[in-house]
This record gives structure tokens, C-alpha cells and sequence, in this order.
């Protein structure tokens, strides 16, 4: 390609599209022909990947424009479908590490440029040896896919799926899986080597087909990073790696809360940890964080008895919960499953029946056994929310058994809407517990107490 008028070439002028630059030593050579009419033949397979070529040597524009219009029978190159750029001096080889000194020419370097600017690919060959169009075709299609792709990888074979290749051994960024602890609706819980800080983790790997993208995420992530308290699973940060977001947190080792119900937990253990969860709760709720979906699968009991809360990684920022009226819920991220706990089915397990718009959410976001009227009815979560499903798993906690035994949904919903559902549930409980749990459980959200009341009188309760 002979442009009359040789202009500077900038690598803004091909901002928006793949650019592969084409480092090639001489004009004139024996191998640099060969590669270069290769690429100028396969110049439309490059376009249909939107993607422009750029040759460039150390030749002067002149030897250029000669070596394009002298017929290859006679040692030039004749046609050449992409242009040809000067680097008398090496400015531009030096900048990509491909000048060779003692030569005075560029080696046979390739570049791979993404339509953002990023160097994507580099790859140096030897100067006698020539570069393949094909194999540049096959890295440039994997590029694209912006998945993994493993050796031999063809544009036909499929991309490897991270999410379904996690297992023990794997490194992820900076950690090393140990053990998968569980999986939910929404995501997977790993334990985890941090190799960079030497500590367990644990890694809850969210699906990437749950959220519409990272920004949620972090947003969500960070409402919750902001808690510093003893009964709340610490966040660490929030990162990505191969595609896939994941939030790493503190390491608890201990025993899921449900597990403990089901081995009967003691009337005054449960008393002492449910101090501990309101105390969580209400720290929580004072940075204007809400949980969502508080249930004993997402409570772990360390060895040392400190209940901890879990899943606060995916709760949402109360501010971010309603809009600038007071009044209609925003867009959401849907809650994740304990990954510590066991397995949760039927309605016990989260579920989102919600459906997103540009600027909110609405529908039903939870576990129907925990959930409030409320959130039963499609209304977001409040810290009031969180009250009343602490008082079911409070109920749960003193008498082994789940407060709301329906196990069909549609009987559950309905059983939810019921006035005097609070002061039913109530009765389960000893006497010295009722008139808390009854308040906790009032079907009219502004008649629950705060967390820091509830705090307060299980104390009370617990000295009496």
C-alpha cells in the first residue's frame, strides 16, 4: 500500500480497534517478504475481527515506497494490502524492547493492541524465522472471547468456564484454594491460602451470571466493608480475577448456628449468642447497613463461642435501599447462600424472585422461612426487616424447632401477611421471651424495636 502523502502514524489513530504492529528488520530480506504477503493475503480476516496491521522497520519512507513498487521477479515486494511505517532510529522498536543494537534493526516483534490501548499480546521471534498469520489469527479470535482459553484453543472449541474449574489447588490472583466450604443459588465459599499475607481466607466466588456488573458489587461490598465488629465475618476487599468477582473474607472457623439447633443448643447458649448477633445486627444497622437475610445458616459459632455473622458481603446500604423520596427501592444485589453452612433447599434457601429495572428492583429477595411481611411482599429490606427475621431464628434458637413450619411457599406468603402472626410465634417461647419476641415480630415494621433495644433487653433477660 503506497500512500502518496506519508504521514506521522500515531497509536490514537487507531483508538476503538485492534492494532497488530508488525516489527519486521529490513526491506529487501529474504524471510520478511514471505511474512509480510502472508498477513497482506489474510488482511480481510483481520478486518472482519475488526482488527488493522502496522509494519514497521528501521527502512527509510523512500526504500519503502521503492521496495512496494519494484515486482517481487526482481526482489521487491509489489502490492501490500495494510501500510508500512519508518523507525530510522529504532524510536518506537526501542520502546517495545525489540531493537537490536548491534544491527541497527528491529528484531521480528508482534504486538497485539486492544481497541482500549492495552498491550494484550508480545511475541519475539528469531530473525530468521518467520510469523505465522494463522497462529496470530488464533490468539487474536482467544483474545476476543475475553474468556480462557487453553493450548490449541481453536475459534470452534469453547472457552474454559472458571467457575466450574475451581477446585482444591487452584490459584486465584494471590490465592490458593484449600477446600470448597459450600454452594449456594448465587455463589461458592472456598478456603483459602492468601500467599501474599500468609492467613487463611475464605473466598465467596460470586456467579457471574447473578449480577449486571462488577460496580454492583463493589458498591454493595463496600457498605459492608465498612463494619468493624466482633459478631460480623470481617470483608477484606473485593477483587477479580479471570473474570470472576470475588469478596475475601476473615476465615471463621467454627460451626454453622443451624447445626447447633439441630444438636440442641442450650436455653442459656442461646440466650448469650443471640446477645451477640443483636450486638452485630446493631452495629450493622448504625453504619446504615442492612443484612436481608438473617437465618442461623448464616451465623458460625466459633470454637471459642463468638457468633459471627456471614453474608453481610452481599447486603445492601440502607441510603441505597431508597430513593432520594423516601420511597421507591433501588436496584439490588440479590443475597448469596452461606457457602458455610450445609446445603439449604425449599424455603429455607435464598431465592430472588425480583425483576430490575435501569433504577430499581421489586419482587421477593430472601429465605421465605426468615423473611418479613414485608419483604414477603416485594418491599425491600429495612433494619425493621431485619428484626423480624431475627426474631424467627431467636424462636428457632430457644426451642429447636423453625418458627414457621409451612413448608409449601404459597402457604408460608400467606402465613406471613397474618396480623397477629408475632404474638402466635410468641408463645412457642417461655414467658420471660414473649414480650421481646412479640415486639420483634409486630407485622407493622415501625412498632419493631431497634436492635439496640433487643440487645439490651436480652440482657436483661439473661441476668434475670
Amino acid at each position: 500500500m503506497i500512500d502518496a502523502r506519508p504521514r506521522p502514524v500515531r497509536l490514537s489513530d487507531y483508538s476503538g480497534r485492534w492494532l497488530m504492529l508488525i516489527f519486521y528488520p529490513r526491506d529487501f530480506t529474504f524471510v520478511c517478504p514471505t511474512e509480510l504477503t502472508a498477513f497482506s493475503a489474510r488482511l480481510a480476516d483481520f478486518n472482519t475481527r475488526d482488527c488493522e496491521l502496522l509494519g514497521i522497520s528501521a527502512d527509510s519512507i523512500e526504500l519503502h515506497q521503492e521496495w512496494l513498487t519494484t515486482p517481487p521477479a526482481d526482489g521487491g515486494l509489489g502490492s501490500l494490502q495494510f501500510p508500512l511505517a519508518s523507525d530510522p532510529d529504532g524510536t518506537a522498536a526501542r520502546a517495545y524492547g525489540v531493537w537490536v543494537e548491534e544491527k541497527e534493526v528491529s528484531t521480528r516483534g508482534l504486538f497485539m493492541i486492544d481497541p482500549g490501548g492495552i498491550l494484550q499480546y508480545a511475541v519475539m521471534h528469531n530473525l530468521n524465522v518467520g510469523r505465522s498469520p494463522d497462529e496470530v489469527l488464533r490468539v487474536l479470535d482467544a483474545l476476543r472471547t475475553g474468556g480462557l482459553c487453553p493450548a490449541s484453543w481453536t475459534s470452534a472449541d469453547g472457552t474454559i468456564d472458571p467457575e466450574r474449574a475451581l477446585r482444591p489447588g487452584i490459584i486465584l490472583g494471590h490465592y490458593r484454594i484449600r477446600s470448597k466450604l459450600g454452594e449456594g443459588t448465587f455463589g461458592t465459599v472456598f478456603a483459602a491460602w492468601d500467599m501474599r499475607l500468609e492467613r487463611m481466607v475464605a473466598l465467596k466466588v460470586l456467579k457471574r451470571k447473578v449480577f449486571d456488573s462488577r460496580e454492583a458489587v463493589l458498591t454493595e461490598s463496600r457498605a459492608a466493608a465498612k463494619l468493624n465488629n466482633p459478631h460480623v465475618c470481617t470483608i477484606y476487599g473485593v477483587e477479580e480475577e479471570d473474570g470472576l468477582p470475588l469478596i475475601v473474607m476473615e476465615y471463621v472457623d467454627g460451626q454453622p448456628l443451624s447445626q447447633m439447633i439441630a444438636e440442641s443448643l442450650q436455653h442459656d447458649s442461646a440466650l448469650r449468642l443471640a446477645t451477640q448477633i443483636a450486638s452485630g445486627l446493631a452495629a450493622a444497622h448504625s453504619q446504615e447497613v442492612v443484612h436481608g437475610d438473617l437465618k442461623p445458616a448464616n451465623i458460625i459459632v466459633t470454637k471459642e463461642g463468638t457468633a459471627k455473622i456471614l453474608d453481610f458481603g452481599l447486603a445492601r446500604s440502607q441510603q441505597a435501599s431508597s430513593s432520594a423520596d423516601g420511597g421507591a427501592s433501588q436496584r439490588q444485589v440479590p443475597v448469596v447462600v452461606s457457602g458455610i453452612s450445609q446445603a439449604v433447599h425449599g424455603v429455607e434457601a435464598t431465592v430472588d424472585y425480583s425483576t430490575s429495572t435501569s433504577d430499581q428492583s421489586v419482587g421477593i429477595r430472601g429465605s421465605l422461612a426468615y423473611m418479613s411481611p414485608e419483604q414477603a411482599s416485594g418491599l425491600p429490606a429495612t433494619p425493621a426487616s431485619d428484626v423480624f427475621s431475627f426474631g424467627l431464628t431467636l424462636i428457632e434458637m430457644l426451642t429447636g424447632d423453625r418458627a414457621l413450619t409451612e413448608q409449601s411457599p404459597v402457604e408460608l406468603l400467606a402465613r406471613l401477611q397474618a396480623q397477629e402472626l408475632g404474638s402466635e410465634l410468641a408463645q412457642q417461647v417461655d414467658e420471660a421471651c414473649r414480650e421481646l419476641l412479640s415486639a420483634m415480630l409486630a407485622h407493622d415494621p415501625a412498632q419493631r424495636p431497634p436492635l439496640t433495644e433487643v440487645a439490651q433487653k436480652l440482657v436483661a433477660i439473661t441476668r434475670a
